[in-house]
C-alpha cells in the first residue's frame, strides 16, 4: 500500500497530520513500526513536522493473515476494483471464520481468490451478513480502504423479506432498541436498555398469510431485521431463531450505494434474489 498526500497545513508533525485526514490510529502505528514515511523523497520519522506544499508518502505491505484457511470454492463478485470487492454471499455461509465454521466461511473462500489474483492483502468484511442471510457484501482489499469506508457511516443498505402475516402499516419506521438476550450467546430481544436500532420497512407485495418487503437500516444491529419483525409479529419466513423453521431464512440484502473511498464517486450495486416461492 502506497499512500501519498500533498500536505495542506501551515505545519503540523506527521504523526498528527496522518490522524487529521483520516487514517485510523492502528494504520499510523502499523505505518510508524513497520512502513515507510519520507516527504519530499527523504525518510523521516513521525514526529518530525511537514509544512504546506510538502509531498507525504506513506508505504506498508499488508501481509494476508496466514491462520485463516483456504478454501478454492467460487466466490460470486459482482464489483471489483483495486480497493474493494462487491460479493453476493449465499445462504447459510459464515461471513467470518468460527469455531463451528474454519474450513467453510467467505473470508476462506475470499482467501482462495486472493491468492489467484496475486493480491497479498489482508481480507476485509466491511458489512458482515448473518449466517442464514445472504446477499451484498463489501469486503475492502486494505485496513486503510475499510476504515475509509465505515468511518462516517455512509453505506446505505435494503433488504428484501418474505415474512409471516400482512401488515396493518404497509409503510412504518420501527425505532426499538435491541439488547443481547443473557442466558443465549447469539440471540437478541427489543429491550429498552439496549441500543438504539431503527429499520424502515415498505410493504411490496402480499400473498396467502405472507408479504414481501423492502427494509432499509438506519443502524446495524445485530439480528435487528429479524428481531423488529418478529416482534412485530411478522418473522422472516424460516427464520428458527426468532420464528418457525423453513427450508432457509428469506432474508437477502439485494442494495448498497456508498461513497468509493478514494474518488467519492458513488458507487450503487443491486442484485435481487431469485426465490421460488
Amino acid at each position: 500500500m502506497r499512500l501519498e498526500y500533498i500536505v495542506d497545513v501551515e505545519e503540523m508533525m506527521i504523526k498528527d497530520y496522518i490522524l487529521s485526514i483520516g487514517l485510523s490510529q492502528r494504520l499510523a502505528k502499523k505505518i510508524k513500526l513497520y512502513g515507510n514515511m519520507s516527504v519530499n523523497g527523504l525518510a523521516v520519522k513521525n514526529y518530525e513536522k511537514v509544512r504546506r506544499g510538502d509531498i507525504l508518502v506513506l508505504e506498508y505491505d499488508e501481509m494476508m493473515n496466514e491462520d485463516i484457511k483456504v478454501n478454492m470454492e467460487k466466490v460470486d463478485i459482482l464489483y471489483e476494483d483495486e480497493c474493494l470487492l462487491v460479493v453476493n454471499k449465499p445462504v447459510d455461509l459464515a461471513s467470518q471464520p468460527s469455531r463451528k465454521h474454519q474450513d467453510d466461511n467467505l473470508v476462506s473462500r475470499l482467501k482462495g481468490y486472493f491468492i489467484n489474483k496475486g493480491i497479498t492483502s489482508n481480507i476485509h468484511i466491511v458489512n458482515r451478513l448473518d449466517y442464514s442471510t445472504s446477499g451484498l457484501l463489501i469486503v475492502a482489499k486494505t485496513g486503510n480502504i475499510h476504515h475509509q469506508l465505515t468511518k462516517d457511516n455512509n453505506i446505505k443498505r435494503k433488504y428484501l423479506a418474505i415474512v409471516e402475516g400482512k401488515f396493518i402499516d404497509k409503510v412504518g419506521r420501527i425505532s426499538l432498541p435491541i439488547a443481547r438476550v443473557e442466558e443465549y450467546n447469539i440471540k437478541r430481544a427489543v429491550d429498552y436498555k439496549g441500543q438504539e436500532a431503527i429499520t424502515n420497512y415498505r410493504v411490496l407485495k402480499e400473498k396467502d398469510d405472507t408479504s414481501i418487503v423492502e427494509l432499509c437500516l438506519e443502524t446495524g444491529r445485530t439480528h435487528q431485521i429479524r428481531v423488529h419483525l418478529s416482534y412485530l409479529g411478522h418473522p422472516v419466513l424460516g427464520d428458527k431463531l426468532y420464528g418457525k423453521e423453513n427450508d432457509r431464512l428469506y432474508l437477502h440484502c439485494f442494495y448498497l450505494e456508498f461513497p468509493h473511498p478514494l474518488t467519492n464517486k458513488i458507487i450503487k450495486i443491486e442484485n435481487k434474489p431469485k426465490w421460488n416461492v
